[in-house]
């Protein structure tokens, strides 16, 4: 029997990984029933918050990944990816809506700027009523069971039961230096879905910073500050990125004087990127 089995202690640098590994499940699930409740309720922002409550658990079976034994983490990893991605559209096109609304200007039609808002909210309205069935589905009911069962008995390598201080600072190295190798290979020119993979890692590193900064303290939470930074930073960039793309998806079906100004609207975002990427890189490489 493993050590971390049955321990009543504080989760301090002594303790074995494999409680903390327990714990931060334990929270992730209660964190995601949370969210599907509001979703139950209609509340605000429930299904952001269903999408980040299957990140940071993703993040959590990601960074544990070498105390885990068994298949179990992949396929939990894959329900909660999925479970996110049925929530991606509405709130990708909840951002995109209001971006398109605050980049419009005095310039631009106000009649044309409101058809586009409109058709966009009513993708927004038909896509939240599809994550909405997905995210009170008893499939997802289902996975919030086995997420509780899960953490209260992991199925977990012999290396569990190390302790958190010899274990966690490779794990969150490991994190961050994924995020590091791909960051360092970014340029102004370089292509938006590397842009966007570099803001997922940043992501990740954050999530798997502030899991450590629980027993690694001062160190792992700035390293989780400086992550959200940058995440804030690449955020930014994406959703310019993804506000274009939905504009130019809208092109094929305009009249002329419609396509005007989704073209205008379209080179506004794509221009947003430009001292975005300045910025980061400026403070990416000044850390």
């Amino acid at each position: 029997m493993g050590l971390s089995v049955g321990w009543s202690g504080p989760v301090t640098g002594d303790a074995p990984v494999g409680v903390l590994v327990g714990g931060a499940l334990a929270k992730g699930a209660a964190r995601l029933q949370r969210a599907v409740r509001m979703v139950e309720k209609d509340e605000d922002d429930a299904i952001h918050q269903v999408r980040v409550s299957c990140r940071r658990l993703r993040s959590n079976l990601k960074l544990f990944k070498k105390v885990l034994a068994g298949g179990w983490s992949a396929e939990l990893r894959a329900e909660l990816a999925g479970l996110a991605l049925a929530c991606g559209e509405a709130r990708d096109l909840e951002v995109i809506a209001a971006l398109v609304q605050e980049t419009a200007g005095g310039e631009d039609d106000a009649a044309q700027v409101e058809l586009i808002s409109g058709t966009l909210r009513a993708g927004l309205a038909d896509a939240a009523s599809r994550a909405n069935t997905v995210v009170t589905s008893d499939e997802t009911a289902a996975l919030l069971i086995r997420l509780q069962q899960t953490a209260a008995a992991p199925e977990l390598k012999p290396r569990a039961d190390e302790r958190c201080a010899d274990v966690l600072p490779e794990l969150l190295a490991g994190a961050v230096g994924v995020f590091t190798q791909e960051a360092d290979k970014l340029q102004p020119w370089t292509p938006d879905d590397d842009w966007h993979e570099v803001r997922l890692l940043a992501k990740r590193a954050r999530y798997a910073a502030k899991t450590c900064a629980a027993v690694l303290g001062a160190e792992a939470e700035a390293t989780a500050v400086q992550a959200a930074k940058y995440q804030e930073l690449l955020g930014q960039h994406q959703d310019h990125c993804a506000a274009a793309d939905a504009l130019v998806a809208l092109l094929p079906a305009a009249e002329p004087p419609l396509a005007f100004t989704l073209g205008r609207l379209v080179e506004r975002h794509r221009a947003a990127r430009k001292p975005l990427r300045e910025e980061f890189l400026t403070l990416y490489h000044r850390s």
